[in-house]
């Protein structure tokens, strides 16, 4: 006879209960009877591959302290992995750097994933976001492979922009209400900014799961310290941007399960335009996939999970198709853009600026705002280097900055700036390099952009 405590329970159709026991080995089974955490339940080997019975329950509860005794038990006994090796210099020394916090974290997940706490991933709808979500979703698959559990605690959404707003608050906590277990459930955000419309749901969420944040942008000003016991960031160790969010998960999850990511990280670098991006033509595909899939999704208004975008990079058939479609429609709108473009000349530096209704009335694919502004800032700057360029639409003014500008503009605290002057930028933020505005919808475009132009000439020169 084995002895097990559920640790945690989820609620399944047809009034049954998943439920997750641990023992000598952690295991999951349905139950057709009614469950508790904590309940103490007695199976035969021959019962583990069939349903909880209300036989099997002893009526006898575990406690708090015998529990933590084998989460313990179960933390000591896994492996120390070595994490992830890039070859990458200056990466594999951010990594070592931060590497307490990797595994602090790594640990925390693998908890909540042994013992069916839930965990809900949320990464940013993009290539650097998506990248991290694979690489911890492979290392949780190895995981399943390697015990008697499997991955129905973890709940994965992409998240369209860099904010965790209330909607998504409400929507996360309805999930959680599905489950009940020991271990406080978990939130791990990936490729987020600390912007100010993130602060109070994330706060609140803490009453409900423990938060890991994976960050890169730069760190807010007044950002919650009591957030950062579970936030890791490049920039809080001397570092920058281009350690990329997505490099740091793929980190993680080789911690995680030592899983090898490195196309994952080196797609990541690529996508975020990383001082340490790789001109290597199977990472340049992958992160412009990547790119692609997140962006016909989320302009959709769907989600997509790290499970289905897998099935995508993983087929070499709707791998080059996505590749071909994306390539061929990202080069005619930059094309486009190009043509439609405005240069405004200074003595050296320029500011190009693009209305992006030009590209959106051909309804593209593949393409958005965020997305483009990126590529067509790459192809503006090897025509009029080093230059600024200003992608808008009714509301939404994108950002990007030549490196050699960077300095000399200061972006965000110029954004913060006009955000605590003015009454009609509603958001702004990003990085020194690439960010952007939003304004209210009734402010005139035209107008805006006039007063942006002006502050950065004004900002650049001086």
């Amino acid at each position: 006879m084995h002895r097990f405590i559920i640790t945690s329970i989820r609620n399944a159709p047809n009034n049954m209960q998943f439920c997750t026991m641990m023992g000598s080995a952690p295991i999951q089974l349905y139950s057709s009877a009614i469950t508790e955490p904590l309940d103490i339940v007695e199976l035969n080997e021959e019962d583990f591959s069939s349903q909880i019975q209300a036989k099997n329950i002893t009526g006898r509860k575990a406690t708090v302290e015998e529990y933590n005794g084998l989460v313990s038990k179960m933390l000591s006994e896994r492996p120390d992995y070595n994490g992830i090796t890039t070859r990458i210099k200056e990466l594999d020394s951010a990594f070592t750097k931060m590497e307490a916090k990797i595994s602090e974290m790594a640990s925390r997940i693998f908890q909540n994933f042994i013992t069916g706490a839930p965990i809900i991933f949320r990464f940013h709808n993009d290539c650097d976001g998506a990248s991290g979500a694979i690489a911890i979703f492979k290392a949780l698959e190895k995981l399943e492979k390697e015990n008697r559990i499997d991955t129905s605690n973890c709940l994965w959404i992409m998240n369209k922009g860099v904010a965790y707003t209330m909607q998504a608050l409400s929507y996360d906590k309805l999930r959680l209400a599905q489950f009940s277990s020991i271990s406080k459930p978990l939130l791990c955000i990936m490729d987020f900014g600390t912007v100010d419309e993130s602060i109070l749901p994330i706060n609140q969420m803490s009453s409900y799961a423990d938060v890991i944040w994976i960050d890169h942008h730069p760190v807010s000003e007044g950002f919650d310290s009591k957030l950062k016991a579970n936030y890791v960031n490049p920039w809080l160790y001397g570092l920058g941007s281009d350690i990329t969010a997505g490099s740091i998960a793929c980190a993680v999850a080789s911690k995680l399960a030592n899983i090898k990511a490195n196309d994952m990280v080196k797609a990541s670098l690529l996508s975020d335009h990383s001082a340490y991006a790789i001109n290597d033509s199977s990472a340049f595909q992958l992160a412009m996939v990547l790119d692609a899939i997140t962006t016909e999704n989320s302009s959709k208004g769907t989600n997509i999970t790290p499970k289905s975008m897998v099935a995508i990079v993983e087929n070499k058939n709707k791998f080059d198709s996505v590749f071909s479609d994306a390539e061929e429609q990202i080069n005619e709108a930059i094309s486009i853009g190009i043509s439609h473009s405005k240069l405004h000349k200074y003595d050296g530096f320029n500011i190009v600026t693009l209305d992006y209704s030009q590209i959106s009335k051909n309804k593209y694919k593949y393409v958005r705002h965020g997305r483009f502004t990126s590529v067509f800032g790459d192809a503006i700057e090897q025509r009029y280097k080093p230059s600024v360029t200003i992608v808008y639409n009714k509301s939404l003014y994108s950002i990007r900055v030549s490196k050699e500008l960077t300095k000399r503009l200061d972006l965000l605290p110029m954004i913060s700036e006009m955000k605590d002057n003015t009454d009609f930028i509603m958001n702004g933020g990003g990085h020194n390099e690439a960010a952007s505005i939003k304004i209210e919808d009734e402010y005139a475009p035209n107008d805006f952009l006039k007063i942006l132009i002006k502050e950065m000439e004004s900002r650049i020169k001086s």
